[in-house]
């Protein structure tokens, strides 16, 4: 898990800049604020490269939206 956030705040649940030096995040941002967290050991060993969005979050939501279309409203 990768966050951007209080360094401090955050350690308190396990988060550290260790295993994320070598991944980065589009636009600005101060680099002691990326923090990760591994839910399962090594799962962050050589993570590297550019964090970027993979839709699906959007995917999920027009599909939902379709089927709420399809269902027909009582009238």
């Amino acid at each position: 898990m990768i966050l951007l956030g209080d360094a401090p705040y955050y350690a308190r649940f396990g988060f550290s800049p260790e295993k994320v030096g070598d991944v980065a995040l589009p636009g600005p941002f101060e680099r002691e604020r990326l923090l990760g967290l591994e839910l399962s050991e090594g799962a962050l060993d050589g993570a590297c490269g550019m964090v970027a969005a993979t839709g699906a979050l959007l995917l999920k939501r027009k599909a939902r939206a379709k089927v709420l279309r399809a269902v027909p409203q009582a009238a």
